[in-house]
């Protein structure tokens, strides 16, 4: 799991860009409910979107469609996890809505965002100018915001050598595994503020409350309640760095935590500082505008 702070908060953009800075990558296989595009700029580990995996160095470039599985880690370093440094932007399928890709000036964005599919992955030798694309976007605001994620899109069209996520070669049960990993994902991103019961979850894919527990393990490489802290801490720093007014009591409840010390255990757990030293940590940086 790494922590980012996109440039603007959600209620004053729907496209998000977010500087990892220096960051140990962990995540284990997730999923998000708006389009990404993430390049790395420093570091160096391994990849998977749907069923494309590998290795990522600098000058790595992806796309990650809205609720396709996908993971980044660091690389094992003599001993050490090693760090990585990446811009990525997030932005909502709105962004490209079917009258505006029907456009005979979209044709070449059209064409490409129906070849990537789901997922899609390029190593570029120079990544200066995608670079540089995402850094007009850091900051912009309003109509031009969306315009240069446009000529984002339009850049990237004219990319050779992207691997597709075509899901074409999974076995039966690798597509089952997907396809509740994804009800999982997309029903604990819309829930984790509630109380989120295991047995309900499980009987959301259909399967007996052990049996889905042995199958989350299995298929994503940590316990679903481990999954489900991660999700509720990630949102928590977020709120910690956004909302310097609001207790940390309440982003704690906003999160999911009914009990304050089971957040205060959970964040240390997750990010190796209490909620408290992380948003004076926050507050010692100047933001974004």
């Amino acid at each position: 799991m790494y922590n980012t702070r996109a440039d603007l908060a959600r209620e004053e953009a729907s496209i998000s860009v977010y500087d990892i800075d220096n960051q140990i990558l962990s995540d284990s296989l997730h999923c998000h409910d708006r389009d990404e595009i993430l390049l790395v700029t420093n570091g160096s580990g391994k990849w998977r979107i749907g069923e494309l995996e590998g290795l990522f160095s600098t000058g790595a470039l992806s796309y990650t469609r809205a609720g396709a599985l996908h993971a980044f880690q660091s690389n094992e370093e003599g001993g050490s996890v090693g760090r990585v440094s990446a811009i990525a932007l997030q932005f909502p399928r709105e962004a490209l809505p079917k009258e505006f890709l029907d456009l005979l000036e979209a044709t070449v964005v059209r064409d490409f965002f129906n070849r990537v599919g789901k997922g899609a992955f390029v190593h570029l030798r120079e990544f200066d100018r995608i670079r540089a694309r995402l850094r007009t976007i850091l900051g912009s605001k309003g109509m031009l915001r969306i315009a240069r994620t446009h000529a984002l899109f339009d850049l990237m069209a004219h990319l050779d050598g992207w691997q597709v996520d075509d899901n074409q070669c999974l076995s039966v049960r690798e597509r089952s595994d997907r396809s509740r990993l994804k009800t999982v994902y997309q029903y604990v991103d819309s829930h984790f503020n509630e109380p989120v019961l295991r047995d309900e979850v499980a009987d959301l894919v259909g399967m007996e409350a052990n049996s889905f527990s042995r199958f989350f393990v299995r298929a994503n490489g940590q316990t679903f309640s481990d999954y489900l802290a991660v999700i509720r801490v990630r949102h928590a720093a977020t709120s910690l760095g956004f909302r310097r007014g609001v207790s940390i009591a309440r982003i704690a409840r906003e999160s999911g935590f009914r009990n304050l010390s089971v957040f205060n255990r959970q964040f240390r757990k997750r990010l190796g500082v209490t909620p408290a030293a992380y948003r004076k940590q926050q507050d010692s940086e100047t933001l974004l505008v």
